[in-house]
Parts: C-alpha cells; structure tokens; sequence
C-alpha cells in the first residue's frame, strides 16, 4: 500500500492553527504529538515511514504538530502540559471523533496521553503507551544530580545547536535515541529535528516535559490500556514504567527487545509492536455490516466478537480489554442472543462475513 494522507488544520482555544494529517481507514487512532513532529516531513523518513504505512493499512490514523512545531503556529509561545491537552483536543475536536484509541509514545508524547485520557475518558477507548514517562527527569525524586545536570546541558544544546547547519549536535540525540539506526536514518532524523521547530521553542519543548508530572492523572484512566517497554532503549527510564503499570494494574505489558526507542523495520520487535497494537486495538468496529444483528451490538460486543474471530479465548480477551472473564462471559451471552447463535464457531462465521476479526 502506498501511503497516502491528508493534512487539515484545526483551532485551539488559545488560537493556534494545529496542523494534523489523516491517512489510512478503519477505527481512529490518533498519536499524539512527539517533540521532533512535524507531519509533512517525518513520513518521509525511513525510520517513520514504515510504521505510519502499516498502521494506516489498518486504522484511520491522526498524527499532528503541536504548537510551534511542523506546519503549526505558535513557535513563540510557551510549552506546558495544559497547552499540549488543548492542541490534542483541538485535533480530535475538529476531526469531528467521538470515541477514539488514543497513543502515546516518546516523553512529551506520553505525558500529553497520559493526562487527556484521564481528563476525558469519555472519548479514549483504549489507550497505548511505547517508550513511555509520566514524570520528567527534574521531577523524579529519585533522579541523580549527574542526570538533572546532563538534562540541564542538554537544554542548552538544543538552544544553541539545534539550528546549526552542522549537525553534531542533533547527532548525539539521535545516536542515544536510535542506537541500531543506520548513518543515512540518522541523518534523516538530524534534519527532521532541524524542521520541527526553531532552537528556542525546541528547548521549551525540552524544558516542560523534563518539568512534567501526570503522575497523579494516572489512578483516573479507566480504558483499557497496552504498555510497551523498549527494554534496552537507553534514554527510557524502567523506574517510570514501573510507575505506571503498578499505577495501572489491569494494562497489558510487553517489554519489546529493541536498543530503539522506537522499534525499526527490519528488527523482530517491530513485528511484535505491530501486532501487540493490532491485536489490542478495535478495527472499523463502528462500519455498517451486511448482518443487521451484527449492527445491533454494542461497541463493547463488538470489540469481545471482533477478538473472538481473532481467535482469542476467554481469558485472552478479558486481559486485552482490561475485563474479569464473567464479564466477558455475560457479553458473549449477549452476543449469542442477538446473533441467534449457539456456539462461538457459529458467532466467529457470522463475525468474518461481517468483516471482523481481520
């Protein structure tokens, strides 16, 4: 498939103009901003570009600029956790989505995640988090002074050599960041922190998520909700995972072997990613069906009747979406009323006639 998207803007609150770009099909998953975004530019990458084109072949796939990075306004403002809520809100707000599978990966990523989740759980149904933090390094009490004065250089670094033509001082992020890439992935990724926002507003990037604590937002997320560790990614903190699946302790977790923060094409833990997402997320579970009594189900039979076609048992499915497995037995009690079924062979037919259970 080649990957095609569409870029549109939306207004926040505050008015900023947010860029966001649309491709793919299927049940919405929106990624929330990263802080070397820029829509128009990282799908270009081969680093990035493999992952967006698979995960359009199966879902209507949201990604966009927060303010003052890509394509949208705002490079002179400040950065905080308020206001990279209020550009994701204004995303998925324009878009016109209701209920939506909501990802996060990367610092400032994830702790923009982490807090819309819990303040708006009415429309974030299932909830993924790579790579994630939710308190940044100045505000974990067990950080070093040697780790708070390497973040405080490394500010200083992007502000002063962020905008250089020479690129050596992007490269030391990106080596740390992407360890396994190639010399010619790493030079796409130098360039693609040169386009994502000026040095100044890139430092305030830097300096609010190293500021940033959604520690407490935690406790408030009731979606299902897939955590994925890079297990040797150096720059990804275990204490902060460990933080957040004892602080979610119904998330499925999955250590990924990768050096990457972000598993590459080509590695074994890009396969799992993909399918830890695909196998945990709903697909078009809202599209019409040629079965009535499939379009009667609820979103919540849906996505139980949508597993079972995958191939899941019981338990498999309460796990995937943080359910007891009585509660799963009563939804697939009520799923063989409505389909007139009396075993799950016969619901798994009528779900794959109906296009579930890709």
């Amino acid at each position: 498939m080649s990957f095609q998207q569409n870029i549109q803007f939306a207004q926040t609150s505050d008015r900023h103009r947010i860029a966001y770009a649309v491709s793919g099909r299927g049940y919405p998953l929106v990624r929330a901003a990263t802080w070397f975004s820029h829509v128009e530019a990282d799908w270009r990458t081969s680093l990035f570009a493999p992952l967006y084109s698979e995960l359009s072949a199966c879902y209507h796939l949201y990604r966009y600029d927060s303010r003052g990075y890509g394509l949208s306004d705002g490079n002179d403002t400040e950065i905080s956790v308020d206001s990279l809520v209020v550009d994701l809100a204004a995303v998925v707000d324009h878009a016109k989505l209701g209920q939506f599978s909501l990802w996060g990966s990367t610092s400032s990523s994830s702790v923009t995640a982490i807090a819309y989740a819990a303040l708006y759980p009415e429309r974030v149904s299932h909830l993924v988090l790579s790579a994630p933090i939710a308190r940044g390094v100045f505000r974990r009490a067990n950080s070093t002074h040697e780790e708070k004065e390497r973040r405080s250089a490394f500010l200083k670094l992007v502000e002063h050599g962020w905008g250089a033509d020479n690129p050596a001082f992007r490269q030391i992020q990106s080596t740390q960041m992407f360890p396994e890439a190639t010399a010619d992935q790493l030079a796409e990724l130098n360039e693609l922190y040169r386009m994502a926002a000026p040095p100044a507003h890139a430092a305030r990037m830097v300096k609010a998520t190293s500021e940033a604590d959604v520690s407490g937002f935690l406790p408030r997320i009731t979606c299902p909700v897939l955590l994925l560790h890079c297990r040797g990614a150096e720059l990804m903190p275990i204490e902060e995972v460990r933080l957040i699946a004892s602080s979610l302790p119904e998330a499925r977790f999955v250590q990924l072997a990768t050096r990457n923060y972000i598993p590459l094409k080509g590695e074994p833990a890009f396969k799992v990613l993909l399918d830890e997402i695909k196998t945990f997320l709903p697909r078009a579970l809202h599209a019409p069906s040629s079965n009535p009594a499939v379009d009667s189900l609820t979103r919540r039979e849906r996505e139980v009747l949508d597993l079972l076609a995958r191939g899941l048992n019981n338990g498999s499915i309460a796990s995937h979406l943080g359910l007891s497995e009585k509660t799963v037995r009563n939804i697939m009690s009520n799923i063989f009323d409505k389909l007139a079924v009396k075993s799950r062979t016969q619901a798994v037919l009528l779900a794959r006639k109906a296009g579930l259970g890709d």
